[in-house]
């Protein structure tokens, strides 16, 4: 059994709360930006969850698979619509990857390192299955800021959390296992969980804070590698 598949109705039910749809928002548009989504490429959505990202890629026409673990989030994932482009759920352990060598032009990875067992594994995989020209994008819930703090305080007392099991990242940890430097990175979510009041008050608050504050202090940091710029792990 999936880490994920007892708390999918938890979690598919928060992210439709005003704060769920908040951090999604603040969080997609940092990934579609990095990820650059052009017609007719292929994608890899590794750790897909309940498919929210694998429709949004698949929506600028993109031919999208969705790989997870988890068979209760993939239940979830299949009754999204998908109006452009094409998407295609499989189970399976992303760590060995169904798929040949150089046969995607973009992965994603999207709030998943910090739930497998074998990051440096998952990263290889990654890699191998992309075109030379292709590209890697990895969202991570960064670990100096407020949103890994506050998981970190829930994990002590909540037995049911996932993120009893989490690894949060830092951007130097990511360099450090990819051996190479992104050429692009971007920030977000700089309104930790106590903050939220209503969405219009935190995209103002976020809006103020993306202005002033370091990356340091960002809840969610977003990085495009180029397959070119990365050797063999």
């Amino acid at each position: 059994m999936s880490l994920f598949d007892d708390v999918a109705p938890r979690y598919e039910a928060f992210c439709h709360t005003p704060l769920g749809q908040f951090i999604n928002q603040v969080e997609q548009k940092i990934i579609i930006d990095l990820s650059s989504p052009q017609p007719k490429e292929s994608w890899i959505d590794l750790g897909c969850g309940t498919g929210e990202y694998s429709v949004a890629l698949a929506s600028f026409g993109c031919h999208v698979i969705g790989l997870d673990e988890s068979e209760s989030m993939l239940e979830r994932a299949r009754t999204k619509p998908v109006t452009s482009g094409t998407v295609k759920y499989e189970s399976a352990d992303i760590c060995y990857i169904p798929y040949p060598n150089e046969f995607f032009d973009g992965a994603l990875i999207q709030v998943t390192l910090e739930f497998v067992k074998d990051a440096p594994q998952v990263l290889k995989e990654a890699l191998r299955v992309l075109k030379h020209s292709g590209r890697l994008v990895v969202g991570l819930i960064h670990e100096l800021g407020p949103w890994a703090q506050y998981y970190q305080e829930r994990a002590k007392t909540d037995p049911l959390t996932v993120y009893r099991h989490a690894h949060f990242w830092t951007v130097q940890e990511l360099y450090e296992l990819l051996h190479c430097f992104p050429v692009r990175i971007e920030s977000g979510l700089y309104v930790g969980p106590n903050e939220f009041t209503t969405q219009d008050a935190a995209w103002d608050l976020e809006s103020q804070r993306r202005k002033t504050w370091p990356l340091e202090k960002a809840g969610f940091i977003g990085l495009r590698f180029n397959r070119k710029d990365c050797g063999t792990l």
